[in-house]
């Protein structure tokens, strides 16, 4: 008996250390396969906390403009885009199609894309809401596998009314049935008062996270006029719901709407303080009524509006705030090695890399980087098997040193016929000896990484050059432009 109870307590022992090891490390086996929430933060597939700074693109309304839209948010530095869309019960219906095309451009522009159905705006009617969460179950095909880079916003503002119970109610059926389809995205929920009513999110947002199995959903106020009117209510709004360990956004916010202001700064610099993420509303197309909202006057971005200056340039804004997330670069992370040191990112400056055959530029940028929030950009005229080049001349000693790397990839616009090629390079010696890594061919939906072997290499001591050659493809023409990033040796 004595032996029995010993092997009982030992398997009671073991059964309670696997438990342990199992809760203590969940977040890290969440963070294999997608987005998590953990406590009130959001964190990627890296398992780094996620903050968005971006963008509402109203793709519903003008399906023909998001090709130009969501590559000109990027360009803006912001880290995501939150795509309207529609159901197909108020509004023209956004196919799967679509949504994969959608999703293809977000990601090839490294922007993390938030998807919203608008039908549901201001509806008490539950079967509104039903609407919208088969709608999530039809796209299944085109979203499942992309929970690293997709979230669901599941109904845009759903529940007009100011009132948390029925609100609460509609969610906590509407997220078990997203679960049982397989859909395990990090959800978002918009407060009820068609998202100016943050007393649900108060009163009854635990209630709504308990109904996920996965706790993997975070809430969203929408700052207009009632929630985001003066600065000790936008705080107020923050704090009831991020001290109750919840997830939250500024899903959407502006400087002014139809019965007031709002305190927009306090938006900007008090979600910076708390780590809250915020997506500014709306990028183009809110049409006369609601212009003065349009954060740019053109879908391409080229001159950008007040308030798209406001949001863009401004203090707190996304070129100060946002951070790519690192779920986009190759082997998902940007950081550095033990062994590795950074000779060039660009954070500042140019770093003195000049260029030939370039049709504009260098310059250092914030659209698109391996690691930190800059890289180095030129524009390039492509023809056939044109040699472009991005280097810096200065006197290194490699001595010692086994690789170096650079990471590179070309912008989604011109025409790369059947493709653009890379080399990392390096001169040596008194005769400048060339030597490089072999042509790569590059792409603008995920980087590459440039690795040169340096045991081959001559006159170690005495680099004269290291640079990246870019070579078009034999039916290349017009301009594109290509970037290089996180240059280091090991």
């Amino acid at each position: 008996m004595k032996t029995i109870k010993k092997r009982s307590f030992l398997c009671l022992s073991f059964i309670l250390l696997i438990s342990t090891f199992f809760f203590i490390f969940t977040p890290k086996m969440q963070a294999e396969t997608g987005f998590y929430v953990s406590d009130n933060k959001l964190y990627d597939a890296t398992g780094e906390p996620f903050v968005m700074r971006g963008v509402n693109h109203a793709h519903s309304w003008y399906k023909g403009d998001s090709a130009s839209a969501i590559p000109a948010i990027a360009e803006t530095g912001a880290n995501t885009v939150r795509i309207v869309l529609s159901d197909g019960s108020q509004y023209t219906r956004d196919d799967i199609e679509t949504v994969k095309n959608l999703l293809s451009i977000a990601e090839e522009n490294n922007l993390i894309a938030v998807l919203e159905v608008h039908d549901a705006t201001g509806s008490d009617n539950i079967n509104t809401l039903n609407s919208a969460v088969n709608y999530w179950i039809d796209l299944k095909d085109a979203i499942i596998g992309k929970e690293d880079k997709v979230i669901i916003n599941i109904a845009n503002e759903w529940y007009g009314t100011w009132d948390g119970s029925e609100w609460a109610n509609g969610y906590k059926q509407a997220i078990p049935k997203l679960r049982e389809a397989g859909l395990d995205h990090t959800l978002i929920v918009d407060s009820a008062g068609w998202g100016q009513y943050p007393e649900s999110i108060h009163n009854y947002g635990q209630e709504v996270l308990n109904a996920d199995p996965l706790k993997n959903t975070m809430f969203s106020i929408h700052m207009y006029e009632y929630a985001g009117g003066d600065s000790a209510t936008i705080k107020a709004n923050i704090d009831n719901v991020i001290n109750q360990n919840l997830a939250l956004i500024i899903g959407e916010f502006g400087h002014k709407h139809t019965d007031g202001d709002v305190d927009e700064d306090t938006i900007l610099s008090y979600a910076n303080q708390k780590n809250v993420g915020w997506l500014a509303w709306s990028w183009k197309g809110n049409g006369s009524e609601w212009d003065y909202l349009d954060l740019s006057n053109d879908w391409n971005g080229n001159n950008l509006t007040t308030w798209g200056n406001r949001i863009v340039n401004g203090s707190n804004g996304i070129k100060a705030t946002s951070t790519i997330s690192p779920v986009f670069e190759s082997g998902n992370g940007g950081d550095v090695g033990e062994s590795e040191e950074i000779l060039y990112d660009f954070e500042t400056s140019t770093q003195n890399w000049s260029g030939v055959n370039l049709s504009a530029g260098p310059w250092h940028v914030n659209g698109w980087a391996k690691s930190g929030n800059h890289s180095l950009k030129a524009d390039i005229s492509l023809s056939s098997n044109s040699e472009h080049y991005l280097s810096l001349t200065k006197n290194n000693d490699f001595s010692g040193k086994s690789q170096l790397k650079a990471t590179v990839k070309h912008a989604n616009w011109g025409n790369i016929g059947d493709g653009l090629r890379a080399k990392l390079y390096v001169k040596s010696g008194p005769d400048w000896k060339w030597s490089d890594n072999g042509s790569v061919l590059i792409n603008s939906s995920n980087s590459k990484t440039l690795s040169l072997d340096l045991s081959n290499v001559p006159n170690l001591n005495n680099i004269k050059e290291i640079g990246v050659q870019f070579i078009s493809s034999g039916n290349s023409s017009v301009q594109t432009a290509v970037y290089v990033d996180k240059v280091t040796i090991e």
